[in-house]
């Protein structure tokens, strides 16, 4: 019988989702895509998700889903044990639901538009520079907002949850460790403490590999 399949791209937002599987036990054929200047160009991509982003995953059934958010969410709902998603009487399940929110709606798009600018403005170089500072810039301020909301050890204080699994790829994005070490330090040390997960030692090991 088949499994879940994921499209993913080595050091980008399938990280979190080949993560969470791991966690919650449940078993996950990974197909590694290349990233091109324009983002993933890849026919067998094209194939089952035609907006050609990564995490795709293919069901079971056959059925696809996109956007990490909505297969944690399916994924929280098959394995509850897992506690990727805090309970709903759970005394922070409030602000993980407003902060994963904030992670997908508002950081993430900054590095749609801001990673390969040239791609929303047909060349304009001069103003692919513009797009790439400027989101850069907004980038940091939610950042910033997002870590006077931080607990710690976890993001929701004693609570692991599946926005600390966010918080290791994207603290080595831009602006990068160093840039968290000091203007969020509590974002800095999950992303680190999650990157030191035992039980995350292979994802750690394939995302290294060349």
């Amino acid at each position: 019988m088949p499994g879940y399949k994921l499209f993913a791209a080595k050091g980008g937002g399938s990280m979190i989702v080949e993560a969470a599987f791991t966690l919650a036990g449940v078993p996950l054929e990974v197909e590694y895509l290349s990233w091109t200047t324009l983002g993933l160009e890849h026919d067998d991509l094209k194939v089952v998700n035609p907006l050609m982003q990564v995490p795709t995953l293919v069901c079971p059934d056959g059925r696809i889903m996109t956007e990490s958010a909505a297969i944690l969410m399916h994924l929280a709902d098959l394995k509850p044990e897992s506690r990727l998603f805090p309970a709903p009487d759970h005394p922070r399940r409030r602000d993980f639901l407003r902060f994963l929110m904030l992670i997908n709606t508002a950081i993430y798009p900054t590095f749609t538009f801001g990673d390969a600018p040239q791609k929303w403005l047909k060349g304009d170089e001069s103003a692919g520079k513009v797009l790439r500072e400027t989101t850069d810039d907004h980038r940091k301020s939610l950042w910033r907002y997002a870590e006077s909301w931080a607990g710690e050890p976890w993001f929701l204080d004693d609570t692991f949850s599946a926005i600390d699994l966010y918080l290791w790829p994207m603290t080595w994005w831009r602006p990068g460790r160093d840039w968290f070490r000091t203007e969020a330090p509590k974002i800095h040390a999950i992303g680190l403490k999650v990157e030191a997960l035992p039980a995350l030692k292979a994802v750690k090991e394939r995302q290294s590999e060349t």
